[in-house]
């Protein structure tokens, strides 16, 4: 006979909300990369419009200002919204991984007493055959003891 967990059900189910926790923080630590990743390109395209401001506007070129204005606050505009986006992710990530680790706490603890009721199982197992083999040996040791006085 082999050891049957009762609870294996839950357990494979405590396994499976471990695996969908990882993957969710997994999921949000690429969409925070990514963000960092647009954030840093719409700085570096602002910069370089900044500086195309500034060379324009020191040639009076008057209408092109204008128009690298309009393109600087738009630039604000989209690295403000990223940056909002990137504290959202960032949260939802710290959630994410909370919630990661009371999966993992509560397979564990699953885990854990999966191994004492199996220790258990085996040790009750071990107990019914060393009987076993103790009635066995004690039946051999009566029938030797038989042989002997029916040799005598």
């Amino acid at each position: 006979m082999t050891f049957q967990f009762t609870l294996q059900k839950i357990l494979n189910l405590r396994e499976q909300e471990t695996e969908d926790a990882e993957t969710k923080v997994e999921y949000a630590k690429k969409i925070i990369f990514e963000l960092k990743k647009m954030i840093h390109e719409e700085r570096d395209l602002y910069f370089s419009d900044r500086d195309d401001l500034n060379k324009y506007a020191l040639q009076a070129q008057i209408h092109k200002v204008k128009l690298f204005e309009n393109s600087l606050r738009l630039r604000q505009d989209r690295i403000m919204e990223l940056l909002d986006n990137l504290r959202t992710c960032q949260s939802d990530l710290e959630v994410y991984q909370q919630a990661l680790i009371q999966c993992r706490r509560n397979q564990k603890i699953l885990e854990n007493l999966k191994d004492l009721k199996q220790k258990e199982y085996y040790k009750v197992e071990n107990r019914k055959e060393q009987a076993l083999l103790d009635e066995l040996g004690n039946q051999k040791f009566v029938r030797m003891q038989m042989q002997e006085k029916d040799d005598e």
